[in-house]
């Protein structure tokens, strides 16, 4: 009896024991958790402050605060809300090449020799007829063309001086006629022997100048300048408006791109020792596919003005109406797509001399750079068209930033003038900017075209530019200062 009793008490003081224990540990599991998970499961309504108003934390979770200091740091600007034509384009991607048979240019040895000395180098621009290398001849074929000119040239002088003392003498009938016509018949072989060497020098490299020189000093040539032989462009080649316009730029328009010899070099005839660019005009390439086809076509047959973009972000250049030159009659095999050609006019970025006044210049575009291609294609009139920069997505919202109403009413203290209203934004203090949800009708690489049927209203003053750094400031607001949201794209 005893034992049951014992039995039944222990096991009431080890159901106490566990009910503590649950006691316990529920109580830790509320000081941790159970509060939080209650204030997210039921929300506390807006705290009022003595007055009954929300409190100013509260107040900027539907706007943000940015000093108009800032928001010039930043890049950000403001604008009014219009509706315009929007152009669809049609993107295709392209690049930046070398004009076929007219951008390069080699230049070669045109005998054997030993480079002596290099007057041009790498970047240098070059004019034509400028002195480019000098060359010791080494060439042996060269040698015995010059050693036999100098030999006809000698007989040709000989020959003249006995036909001129025979002259008399066959006149007074001391020597026959005959031996005068064998000399004067011998003197036309010679001078047709002579017209041979001087086409054979011209032939082997020597030029002009230096053929004339052997024919007047008798002296062998042992040392040829190379220089640029390339006739100047002028306005008046040029075959269409655009070739005209990027004539006009002045100055030297060819470079020394690549040097391929140094001094000291033996070089061969027909060697390439440098190569020239002249990169004055370019081509833009793009590939299209076959349902692009059709646009491409009607573009050509109405002389549309296509726009190219290069470049990236701060670095974009945007190329306006510029025209389809050709499309290939072929596809490419092994992309399947159908290239045409658009004339890039080029343009000098910058130039600076040397300490020795060479001349080195730097092109606005430069061949196997990117490029973008856009064709007009249809025209949507009365839209909403606003920069690409000037929206910011997150998860599945796309936002834009508008200034509050209660903020664009202030600068009616400085002017009743509209245009007078938007420059005095700069003079307020600070901007507060309200996100907005909007709905994307389409976009490109520059443009959005938004709906109509948001929020957004005409003359609304909105963010152009940098509303990602915007969106940044706001989700930072919204948390405290405590970082920001990761699903977002801009």
């Amino acid at each position: 009896m005893s034992s049951a009793a014992n039995s039944k008490s222990q096991r009431l003081q080890n159901l106490v024991l566990v009910g503590l224990a649950v006691l316990v540990i529920g109580a830790l599991i509320w000081i941790f958790v159970g509060r939080d998970l209650v204030s997210q499961l039921f929300p506390a309504r807006d705290l009022l402050d003595e007055t009954g108003e929300t409190s100013d934390e509260d107040d900027h979770h539907d706007h943000v605060d940015i000093s108009v200091a800032a928001a010039k740091s930043l890049g950000i600007t403001l604008g009014p809300l219009t509706r315009s034509t929007y152009t669809r384009m049609l993107h295709i991607p392209a690049s930046v090449i070398e004009k076929p048979g007219q951008s390069n240019l080699s230049v070669t040895s045109p005998i054997q020799g030993i480079i002596t000395e290099i007057h041009r180098f790498p970047g240098q621009a070059l004019e034509p007829d400028d002195l480019l290398f000098t060359l010791r001849v080494t060439d042996e074929a060269l040698e015995a063309a010059q050693l036999s000119l100098l030999e006809i040239l000698t007989r040709v002088a000989v020959t003249e001086r006995e036909i001129e003392r025979l002259d008399p003498l066959t006149e007074s009938g001391v020597v026959v006629g005959r031996r005068k016509l064998e000399m004067e018949y011998q003197l036309k072989q010679l001078e047709s022997e002579r017209a041979a060497r001087l086409q054979e020098l011209k032939l082997r490299g020597l030029s002009a100048e230096q053929v004339e020189r052997i024919v007047q000093y008798r002296e062998l040539i042992n040392q040829v300048e190379i220089r640029l032989n390339i006739l100047p462009i002028s306005v008046s080649t040029a075959h269409t408006e655009q070739d005209a316009d990027a004539e006009k730029n002045p100055g030297p328009i060819y470079t020394l791109e690549q040097l391929n010899v140094f001094p000291g070099l033996s070089v061969n005839k027909g060697q390439e020792l440098c190569h020239i660019a002249n990169h004055h005009n370019l081509y833009v390439r793009a590939d299209a596919f076959d349902s692009d086809l059709v646009h491409i076509r009607r573009a050509m047959e109405r002389q549309l003005g296509v726009v190219v973009e290069t470049g990236e972000k701060e670095s974009r250049e945007r190329i306006e109406d510029l025209r389809i030159m050709y499309m290939d009659n072929h596809a490419d095999l092994q992309s399947q797509t159908f290239p045409f050609y658009l004339l890039l006019p080029n343009q000098v970025v910058a130039e600076q001399r040397d300490s020795a006044g060479r001349l080195f210049r730097s092109w606005r575009f430069k061949p196997g750079q990117r490029a973008h291609v856009y064709l007009p294609v249809e025209q949507w009139p009365d839209q909403i068209v606003l920069p690409r920069d000037a929206v910011v997505r997150s998860g599945p919202e796309t936002y834009v930033f508008r200034l509050t109403e209660d903020n664009w009413r202030e600068t009616e203290r400085i002017s009743d003038d509209f245009a007078a209203q938007l420059a005095g934004l700069e003079r307020l203090p600070e901007w507060e900017l309200e996100p907005v949800p909007v709905q994307v009708l389409h976009q490109d690489r520059q443009f959005l075209v938004l709906a109509t049927d948001g929020e957004l209203t005409l003359n609304d003053i909105v963010v152009t530019s940098r509303a990602y750094q915007v969106f940044l400031a706001w989700k930072m607001q919204l948390s405290g200062g405590g970082g920001h949201d990761q699903d977002h794209d801009h």
